[in-house]
């Protein structure tokens, strides 16, 4: 009976490990993408936010490593070229939601909500140009040679 019950310890803790292993690992991904450029760039951006949400110094290095992350994710979307414009901007502002949400948990709600309100103004998404074709075709018809 003791063996049972330490065999079953010993699954819950491989179980328990091997979950948290998996989770470490998607996470190490994403950092593992921060290059030097992404890094100056979250800076730049964080210092951008800095005078309007005015936040202390470990939670201006969470807001900037968690824009990081997504800088990240929007880099691999643009790169894409599999997308079509028009879905790239989709994908960008399914991005752009996450980011959103997850500075709910670092900032507090009322810097969170200024922080929604200029967002926009801060890290646009860039609207797909039209694509030629005939929508932008223009037909100039010529009567002088009849």
């Amino acid at each position: 009976m003791k063996s049972l019950t330490i065999s079953i310890t010993r699954f819950i803790l491989s179980i328990s490990f091997m979950m948290v292993t998996l989770n470490a690992m998607g996470q190490t991904y994403y950092a593992l993408q921060i290059d030097r450029n992404i890094r100056f760039k979250a800076a730049d951006i964080t210092a951008e936010y800095q005078p309007r949400l005015v936040m202390g110094a470990d939670q201006a290095l969470e807001f900037q490593q968690t824009v990081a992350r997504f800088l990240v994710k929007k880099k691999a979307v643009e790169e894409d070229h599999n997308l079509s414009p028009k879905a790239k901007y989709e994908l960008l502002k399914r991005v752009s939601s996450h980011e959103t949400a997850e500075m709910a948990d670092v900032l507090e709600s009322y810097r969170w909500q200024e922080y929604m309100r200029i967002k926009p103004e801060i890290q646009p998404i860039p609207e797909p140009e039209r694509l030629g074709g005939f929508q932008d075709a223009i037909v100039v018809i010529d009567t002088t040679n009849q």
